[in-house]
């Protein structure tokens, strides 16, 4: 008769799907979240894993959204994007689509100024947003 061992065997999980895109695409938020101090690449997987960001992955980049709930209405913030403009923008309706079913009523963002001349032909317009660092 043999003896026990009383060992752990770690059993390798399968990644999620999400994890598969998010390791593919990466890359091209973390571009996104060079010009901002507010999240970290760990921070928005965190958040992803949590269900909080939503991963939008593409072939060539990838968008990172959220809900934003207010008393009167939602809405939904495109918070980073990165990779193939081209892309990114066709992937636009599929977003809109999603955010509507939701029952989001605004799709904002904030971003660089050179975005705006990109976008404007969507229908974006902008909006002020100040800020003081305390």
């Amino acid at each position: 008769m043999e003896k026990a061992i009383n060992k752990v065997i770690p059993i390798k999980k399968e990644p999620e799907e999400w994890e598969v895109h998010w390791q593919r695409c990466k890359p091209y938020i973390a571009k996104a979240i060079k010009h901002q101090d507010s999240y970290t690449i760990d921070d928005i997987e965190d958040k992803i894993r949590h269900g909080i960001f939503h991963l939008w992955p593409a072939k060539k980049s990838a968008m990172i959204t959220e809900f934003v709930v207010f008393p009167q209405n939602t809405a939904m913030n495109l918070l980073f994007c990165g990779g193939d403009y081209k892309e990114l923008e066709d992937m636009l309706p599929s977003l809109e689509a999603f955010a509507k079913a939701a029952g989001c009523k605004r799709l904002y963002g904030g971003g660089r100024k050179g975005w705006l001349k990109k976008l404007n032909h969507l229908g974006f317009k902008s909006e002020n947003l100040i800020s003081k660092e305390l």
